[in-house]
């Protein structure tokens, strides 16, 4: 709504991008969707939260810039697009499951933070306007510190980003996250770590989800690791990767860990 009243569009998508040492996401700007005419991205500082029914334009939002909704900026990401339904990795519990909601805390400077996401079936009842009986269950909640993103751009974000939880990991940890991914994915995520971290986790890891990330691989990467393991490990893996290449899997598993319950300030 502008600040005469009008109607200026519909809020279709947030963005947020990672501020300050905890590397938590803070909206950046609101997309606007506007009936027969391009969207627009709207700063924060012409947002008025207030209205608890609708989101209010500050009425200095005229001297403000609105720019046609474009490309992102290189650590910026969309909350509906990139965030809300789609998988996440759990990364403390261990855990592939989908994101039900965004939680979102206001900070001491007024801006608002993306502080984590809830995954629990109470938070898809809120959605749908059931709140009553979304009391009935409860709560399960992931710390945004805590998750790693599938979605292709929440994970290219995140694995750019040295403060994200997927760079906290040990080999173990990285091997359980990398078999949960789809081969692309865990790809990247090991071709960002040094060749005797990869060959650590490639030892850890199931041999069949060992063989495909180390297939997907740059030849010459994949030598590097080969070449980082124990002398023991390192005929056999150059002896399975010279024979045909299997048919690669491509879908994310849909095994999921065990639950674990999480606490999110909001």
């Amino acid at each position: 709504m502008g600040a005469t009243g009008n109607t200026v569009g519909r809020v279709a998508d947030v963005s947020a991008r990672p501020v300050g040492s905890a590397g938590l996401p803070v909206v950046d700007h609101m997309v606007l969707s506007r009936r027969g005419e391009p969207a627009v991205r709207v700063p924060f500082e012409a947002i008025n939260l207030v209205h608890p029914q609708h989101i209010r334009l500050e009425d200095s939002a005229g001297d403000l810039p609105f720019v046609t909704a474009g490309p992102l900026g290189d650590d910026e990401i969309l909350l509906v697009r990139d965030v809300l339904d789609t998988q996440v990795v759990d990364v403390t519990g261990q855990r592939l499951t989908r994101v039900a909601d965004v939680v979102l805390a206001r900070r001491t400077d007024g801006r608002i933070e993306v502080v984590g996401v809830e995954v629990g079936f109470d938070a898809v009842l809120r959605r749908l306007g059931w709140g009553g009986l979304a009391n009935r269950f409860s709560s399960d909640a992931i710390e945004w510190t805590d998750l790693h993103l599938t979605s292709e751009r929440g994970h290219a974000v995140q694995l750019a980003s040295p403060r994200s939880a997927i760079h906290r990991l040990d080999a173990r940890a990285l091997a359980a996250l990398v078999a949960r991914l789809s081969t692309g994915p865990a790809a990247e995520v090991l071709a960002a770590k040094d060749a005797a971290m990869v060959a650590d986790v490639i030892r850890a890891s199931h041999p069949d989800d060992a063989e495909r990330i180390l297939r997907a691989l740059a030849e010459s990467t994949a030598a590097d690791v080969v070449a980082a393991m124990p002398a023991e490990y390192v005929g056999h893996w150059r002896e399975r990767l010279s024979t045909a290449r299997p048919r690669q899997r491509h879908l994310l598993r849909s095994g999921v860990w065990p639950r674990r319950r999480h606490k999110v300030s909001r």
